[in-house]
């Protein structure tokens, strides 16, 4: 990348007490962001494993699991670390994702100079970004993502300045990039493509010259990163070979094409939680339009802005390079999830935010250095919806998370009154949550875990007096113990998030 900065130089004490700044802001985002809520599915299957007592016990669950987790081997390892330091509970786990949220905060803002105010929109992008809060608040591999994917944007975006100098040496964003690329290629097989396109609009993007002596200067540290990528990328071919496959419920169309924008751009806030989402398809979106439509409105114009002000500071030949790298991998994944009926959401895009946050840092930089009152209110309105979205996503009642917690709290209550349980729900669900669970139905010290039953196999079960069933699309498929509810006069006593609770009349 090139581009003109006619700042000047600030003192390494400046630079810290800026950075320590930015780091305490961080930190506050991240304590707002992060909350006790039930873990949700996703969580549950992470959290199992992070708490098997040994890495050989960690890696036999794995195995024995044999689905995608196979595929995120850096963050599961890395769950496992951290719940033997912070515990199992849900802010605890959740708090795993602190570190990598500060270092591509950190990272991204050292990228840019101190003076500049690109610096600060940036950073303030990240930090009120709905995308971030959201994930900023689950055990899963996303933080991980968005963190070391600032890494390698900010170490290559310094790399392709051509300065060896501030604000680090040229050898540590050469470490940086190195390390962030490993990272990012770790947290997820789908992360290691997203690594490939900034790789490949960095490499088309650069003067060859530049790239001659970066290849020079550093060949040691590439041979052992594409080493140790090649190794990686031999490992994800392996786990596709034994069948590693995320759920199929579910397929990639052009709804789930707009879902990921709907993501990445933070809109989820102003819209219905995705349970809504789910089951009710587009007509969920009609009451939230409004303000679905004020958001939208100001983004278009930020990004409108940081796009003009981008094409006046960079090369054609840079940015198409890099709208063709990200472009194209985009499609790739979008085509496999069509092909393979895997549902692709914002969420297997996380590498791409830095790119969505440094075209709306710039777009903020823009609007304030016109220095008219107009422009510096629209950028504070753009800040303070994106807040509300952040609090909406937080703190709403729709956005909550699957609430295993108290569903297995009500099995264990039934099961120590001698009553009968059904479990249609993650079986993970009751094992992290201490709710002993049985296949078979006689045993009435334990719920009995029923997933996508036919109906002919639960006439023959003796009747619960607790059935505790999940998202029927998913351990229901068939319908068959909705219609056995409805047929033997069972009655709704109770609805959790994700979670319905029938009664024996």
């Amino acid at each position: 990348m090139n581009i003109k900065d006619n700042s000047v130089p600030s003192s390494t004490a400046d630079e810290r007490f800026d950075l320590v700044r930015l780091a305490l802001l961080g930190l506050l985002v991240c304590l707002a962001a992060i909350s006790t809520q039930s873990y949700w599915i996703d969580e549950l299957c992470t959290v199992w494993k992070a708490v098997q007592p040994t890495v050989t016990d960690w890696w036999q669950a794995m195995r024995a699991e044999g689905d995608s987790m196979l595929q995120i081997p850096f963050y599961e390892l890395y769950a496992w670390a951290w719940e033997k330091l912070a515990g199992s509970g849900e802010f605890a786990m959740r708090a795993g994702n602190v570190p990598w949220f500060l270092l591509g905060l950190i990272t991204l803002a050292t990228a840019l100079p101190r003076q500049s105010l690109r610096r600060w929109c940036v950073a303030l992008a990240l930090l009120f970004s709905p995308f971030a809060w959201y994930y900023l608040n689950e055990a899963r591999p996303y933080a991980m993502q968005i963190g070391a994917g600032c890494m390698v944007f900010a170490a290559l975006y310094q790399l392709g300045q051509g300065q060896a100098e501030a604000p680090l040496c040229e050898r540590r964003w050469v470490v940086i990039l190195c390390s962030g690329s490993l990272l990012l290629a770790g947290s997820g097989m789908l992360a290691m493509l997203w690594l490939g396109a900034y790789w490949a609009g960095a490499i088309f993007s650069t003067q060859k010259k530049r790239l001659l002596q970066l290849a020079k200067n550093y060949w040691g540290w590439w041979v052992l990163t594409f080493g140790l990528l090649f190794i990686l990328g031999l490992y994800y071919l392996w786990t596709l070979s034994i069948g590693a496959r995320a759920t199929s419920a579910g397929t990639t169309d052009v709804k789930n094409i707009m879902f990921i924008f709907y993501e990445l751009f933070g809109f989820t806030g102003f819209g219905p939680g995705r349970l809504e989402i789910r089951y009710g398809g587009l007509a969920v979106f009609r009451q939230w339009l409004p303000w679905l439509a004020i958001y939208g409105i100001i983004l278009a114009f930020l990004l409108a802005s940081g796009c003009r002000q981008l094409i006046r500071d960079y090369r054609v030949r840079t940015l198409r390079a890099w709208l063709v790298a990200f472009a194209l991998v985009l499609g790739f994944i979008l085509a496999v999830g069509f092909k393979v009926h895997f549902r692709v959401l914002g969420r297997h895009c996380a590498p791409l935010l830095p790119l969505i946050l440094f075209v709306q840092g710039v777009g903020l930089a823009t609007w304030l250095n016109r220095g008219k009152f107009s422009w510096r209110l629209l950028a504070a309105l753009f800040l303070g919806t994106c807040l509300v979205s952040d609090a909406n996503v937080r703190f709403g009642g729709r956005h909550a998370k699957d609430d295993y917690r108290d569903a297995a709290r009500l099995g264990r209550e039934a099961l120590s009154q001698g009553q009968s349980v059904w479990w249609s729900a993650e079986i993970q669900g009751a094992w992290v949550y201490h709710m002993a669970v049985t296949t078979q139905p006689t045993n009435s010290r334990a719920a009995f875990v029923i997933i996508n039953p036919e109906l002919a196999s639960l006439q023959a079960l003796p009747k619960p007096d607790l059935v505790l069933l999940s998202k029927p699309d998913l351990y229901d498929g068939q319908g068959a113990i909705q219609f056995y509810l409805k047929q033997n006069n069972y009655r709704l006593a109770q609805k959790l998030s994700a979670f319905t609770v029938w009664r024996r009349q």
